[in-house]
Order: C-alpha cells, then structure tokens, then sequence
C-alpha cells in the first residue's frame, strides 16, 4: 500500500543522460524488465519518432513506478533550451525535481536557467551527477563548481570510488575531500555537528543522519549523488533518496473538492483529445464535470486514464497528489486550472519567445489544412501563439530558436501529411507610447448604437506591461459596458501605429456616456480599438526592442576577441573578472544582433567556454524603416471600415487568433 505519492521531474542540459536515469529507475523498481537505449530508440519516455531518431527529448513524458511505500511519477522533461516551455509547465506540477549534471560537462548554461526556476518557484531539489565513468569525468571539480555557480551549500549522499562504484556517505571518512568539504558545510549550519567535527568524531555523532535529513527538508543544504545511469550504478540510492526529498507534498487526502492542472495536450489516433494532469485535490471521477478557470465554464470529463510504463490504461478515478490523463472534448489548453479556487502560480519562464517565424504549405492546396494543423498544434503548445493573416494567407509562430524549427517541419510532415516551407526567424519588436495624450471616439452612427468615451495614455515603466483604469461612474457608463471596454484593451493593443504590439503604457478612461435606448456591450468593445488607436496617434510611439542578458565564461587568452565580438554587436559589456585561467563578463546585447552568436561563441571557445544567454526584457531602439511593419487587416483608425467589418457588413479577411 503506497502511503504518499509524489511527482518528480528530470531536468538537465542537453546529453546529461535524463532519459537513460528514468529507464533505470523503472527497471531497478521492476516496473519494466528491461531498461530501453536512447541509442537504439527504445525508451519508454522517447514516443516520437523524431525523439527516437535523434536521441532527444522533445516533450514531456510521464512514467511511474513504485519505490518502497512511494508511488513515484517521473516526468522526463526535454533538455534542449529550444522547448523550455515544455518544461516550463511540467514545473507546475512537481513535487522535487532532479537536476542532472554530467562530471565530463560540468555546469552549463541551461543548467544554470533550471537552477534559477527551480530556485523561483521553491521545489526541492537533489543533484544527480552522471558517467562519472567517462574519460575526463571529474566529480570533485562539479562538486566544486555547482557549489559556486549556484551559490548554495551541497552534502555528498555517495561518493565516486575508482571511477565505476559508489559508496554510501553516512559516517564515511572525513579525510575523503568530497566528505570534507559536504561535512564542513553541514558544520556551518549546526553547532552540535562543527563541534563534532573538529574533534574528529563525527563518525560516531548518534544524531548525524537525523541532522542530515533535516538539513535536506529545510533545504539548507543540496543533496548530491553520484552515478552511472546508464549501468545503473548509485540507482537505489537515489530512489532512496527521492523519497525522503520532501515531507510536505505528497500525502493523499481525498475529501477536498476536486481540482487539476493541466500541464501537457496530445491528440491521439483511439482517445482523441487528452489532457495530462495533476489531480491538486479530491478524488477525480469521469462521466463529471470541473470548472474552468480560464473559460469561465464547467467542462465535462469523459474518460480518465494513466500511462505507468508507456501504455495507456483507463481508470475510474484518480486521487489527490496523483498524475492522470483526461479524454476531453473541450477547448481546454495547456496550463488551464480545473475547479474553483485554483490558479496558476506566476513565475518567469525559462525562455521567453522574441522571435516569429512564417508558416507556408508548399502545396497551395494544403492551405486549410495546415490551418487546422497549427490550430491543433497551438493548443498543445500555447506558447505557439499561433496568428493567422488571412487577408496574405499568412501563418505566424512564436519560436525559441532553430531546433524547434526542425520539430516543426517534421511534425507538420508525420502528423498532418504536410511539407511546408519556414521562413527564417524575425524578432519580434514592441511599441510604447512617446508622451500622454487623449482621444475621443463617439460610436452613434448608423443607429442603434451609443458608445462616446475618452481615453488618455500616458508612458509606462520599462517592462512593466499594460496598466488600465476607468475614472468613469456607473452613472455615465454602466459596469457590464465598462467590462467591455477592459476587455477590449488586449485586442486594441495587439497592433499599434508602426504595426507591433503596444506595452509598458497606462490607459486611462477618464469620460464618457451611454444611452439608455441605443447603447449596448458591443458597441463599447467596437469603439474602445477606436479611441485607444487615435490616442496611440496622438501620443507617437517609439520602437522597443528585446535585448539578451548574458553570462560569459571563457579562457583569459580569448578577452580580447570576445570583447570584440560583442562590440561589434552593440552590446554593453561590463568589466571582466577573472578566476584562475578564466574570465567572466556579463552584460547585455540586442537579440536581433546576437541570434546566431551561441554558433559562432561555441567555434571561439572550441568548448572551453560557457555563454548563458536569457531575454532580460524590451528596451528603446532606433526606429528604421525595416523595422515597422504594415497594420495587418482593418486599422481601427480606418474609422468607416471597421464600423463596417466589425457590423458584418464586410467580408471577414483580418487577423484571427
């Protein structure tokens, strides 16, 4: 009988050695009999066939086993910063995370993305170093080193012994510099253990493990192993020690209402739609239904089902702390909340799109087709933030960078039978008002209609995103027709005077009438793009652009050629430190100079160096003519058209979202 279940996500750089750690982790639990290779396409995790040819990652995948009197469900997450969005919503629903290292490789900069989530959102936490088997493994330098690039106090759980075993840290040698120095940390922490310590008889301290354990669960101190995933060597002690990560998270109770969180979609060829989930509360049954936060409705729950070892199975319930599949019909997407009282927590993403690619079918007779196909793929991926212009017959998607174009065309071609052709990638700049201005728009003709408001906008902060308020009474202008005009803000704003989104700018609706007879909720939304459009005239706009801050390690021989480097890109840079035979900088860079820079940083350093690129957010930019952008569809300034269009009178051919 399981007491507790828990969620647990695998996380890493890319080639860390995830999948190969979650197939021993089945087999050495008896969940599977056989572990799969990541070589020959055999995993339980790797279902794609883009993930099986190319030895990665690509999606989140689910398994569970069962470890001792834990239920385990292991999330193996992509390890590529190109679909950190993917991981960014398995960390929704994690109860501790493993964050794999290699002891050849070291820290990298992705690892040093997934610190910071990991670090944001407060999960527990243990290391895993991996192939400490390999020819340049060198586990006491990573011990070392995550110490100081996390800025955290780590414990040795096992030690590497002669480069192919592990063996237990409890009461192990002090004089072993790993010991040393995980004993000294724990020494800086508690007065009982440093005073055992330095008369040298720790091993015989009775309290020590139950200090350790302790330490771990405040998370004061990380826990580290070490192993070889692919023998399986240091395996049970870290199941061992995944049980004992947390003491919080993970015990059922089932007597709540029931709520999820959905943090994965699929379509598949039996069960159509299915949502995997996270059940937060209660006990979830099919056959019922659960609000939806975001729909502002309940959707019904058709089948239930679980994928323990790579095949799905249907089940009548599924309980609290428990990951589950849901067949659903709705129009739910990943990230949605299901039942009251349930919200997404906020945190910065590991990766934030700044880019935009063009989507075309090479065939033209393919056009509604692949319509449907980004449709379907954007409801998996939100972060997709498919755009259609159907005016040009244009596709647009928000990308991270090249991999996930390459998943993109292969999953157009396996999928949906379709070639396209992807136009390279182009940064996605903003736009923010110069000064405060006003507009009045008056919406009275053609009858019936009634809606005369004015709008003041005024610059924001730097990233501080879009501030509304309405001075307005009830007695001018009814709440359920001001609920139109808020609602209508994210819609005016999608495009501003040189074509691209308009933010870090408050809007103010400081007067305006309805009418008892003529007035209605629509004519408000139609007139709110109207009057902030005009105002966005009066005010003038300037461009924002997306600028990356970046992190730089590399050989003190290479300054001066880096430096350069980032000159030429327009980069402020600030002053080098140095460390040994390195250097870091730190700084930022405009990202439509530094797009291919990973490429070109990478040949520089011949893999000596490290370049942790991270969006730092939007700032001014010279104004060019190749940087605005034509209005695409009906401009809200085209006052008699868009009365027109909006009033049906129109043939509809403007953007959809």
């Amino acid at each position: 009988m399981n007491n507790k279940i828990l969620n647990i996500g695998i996380v890493a750089h890319v080639d860390a050695g995830k999948t190969t750690l979650t197939e021993q982790l089945l087999f050495q639990s008896g969940a599977i009999k056989k572990p799969g290779s990541v070589d020959k396409g055999s995993t339980i995790t790797d279902n794609l066939d883009l993930e099986k040819q190319r030895g990665i990652t690509i999606q989140n995948s689910c398994v569970s086993f069962h470890w001792k009197n834990t239920k385990i469900n292991l999330i193996d997450t992509p390890g590529h910063i190109d679909f950190s969005a993917e991981v960014d919503r398995a960390m929704s629903v994690l109860d501790g995370v493993v964050l794999l290292l290699s002891a050849v490789d070291g820290v990298q900069a992705h690892s040093l993305n997934l610190w910071e989530n990991i670090k944001e959102l407060g999960i527990p936490v243990l290391i895993f170093i991996n192939k400490i088997d390999r020819a340049g493994a060198n586990g006491e330098q990573v011990f070392a080193d995550l110490q100081k690039e996390f800025n955290i106090k780590a414990f040795c759980l096992n030690i590497p012994e002669n480069g192919c075993a592990v063996q237990s840290c409890f009461h192990c040698d002090v004089d072993i510099p790993l010991m040393d120095q995980s004993y000294e940390n724990l020494a800086d922490l508690d007065d009982a253990v440093l005073e055992n310590y330095l008369e040298g008889t720790l091993s015989t301290y009775p309290s020590l493990d139950e200090t350790i354990q302790e330490m771990i669960l405040s998370r004061a101190i990380i826990p580290v192993h070490f192993g070889i995933a692919k023998e399986g060597t240091g395996i049970p002690e870290l199941a061992d020690s995944i049980c004992r990560l947390t003491s919080k998270n993970g015990v059922i109770n089932d007597d709540a209402t029931p709520s999820a969180r959905i943090f994965k979609l699929e379509h598949h060829a039996r069960f159509g739609k299915l949502a995997h989930i996270r059940v937060c509360s209660g006990t979830m049954q099919s056959k019922t239904g659960l609000y939806c936060e975001r729909l502002k409705r309940d959707i019904k729950i058709n089948q239930l089902l679980q994928n323990s070892t790579g095949k799905l199975e249907v089940v009548n319930t599924l309980s609290c702390n428990d990951i589950g599949i849901v067949a659903i019909s709705e129009a739910v997407i990943a990230g949605d909340a299901l039942g009251r009282g349930i919200k997404k927590e906020p945190h910065d993403s590991i990766a934030q799109s700044v880019l935009s690619v063009m989507v075309e079918a090479c065939d033209d007779k393919d056009y509604q087709e692949l319509a449907r196909a980004l449709h379907i793929l954007n409801i998996e991926d939100p972060d997709l933030d498919f755009s259609w212009d159907k005016k040009e017959k244009e596709f647009f998607l928000k990308i991270l960078g090249p991999m996930q174009i390459e998943i993109l065309h292969h999953m157009l071609k396996e999928r949906f039978n379709i070639e396209v052709d992807i136009k390279p990638p182009r940064v996605m700049y903003k736009e923010t008002v110069v000064e405060k201005a006003r507009a009045i728009v008056r919406y009275t003709m053609p009858k019936p209609c009634w809606a005369v408001m004015t709008f003041e906008v005024s610059p924001g902060k730097l990233n501080s995103g879009v501030v509304f308020e309405s001075l307005v009474g009830v007695d001018d202008i009814s709440q359920k027709y001001q609920n139109e005009v808020e609602r209508a803000i994210p819609w005016a704003l999608e495009q501003g005077i040189k074509g691209w989104p308009v933010t870090d700018i408050g809007i103010r609706l400081i007067a305006g009438e309805e009418h008892t007879v003529h007035s209605n909720p629509g004519d408000f939304l139609l007139a709110t793009p109207m009057g902030i459009m005009n105002a966005l005239k009066n005010a003038g706009t300037r461009l924002l652009e997306p600028f990356y801050v970046f992190d730089i390690k590399a050989p003190r021989d290479l300054l001066g050629a880096i430096i350069n480097d980032l000159n030429t890109m327009k980069a402020d840079v600030g002053l080098p430190r140095f460390d040994g035979h390195f250097f870091f900088l730190k700084g930022t860079v405009p990202v439509a100079e530094a797009m291919d820079y990973s490429i070109k940083f990478n040949a520089c350093c011949s893999g000596k160096g490290r370049l942790k690129l991270k969006i730092g957010g939007y700032r001014p930019c010279e104004t060019t003519g190749e940087k605005i952008r034509e209005f695409k569809g009906i401009n809200p300034l085209d006052t008699s058209q868009w009365i027109l269009h909006n009033r049906g009178a129109l043939k509809s051919n403007d953007r959809i979202r």
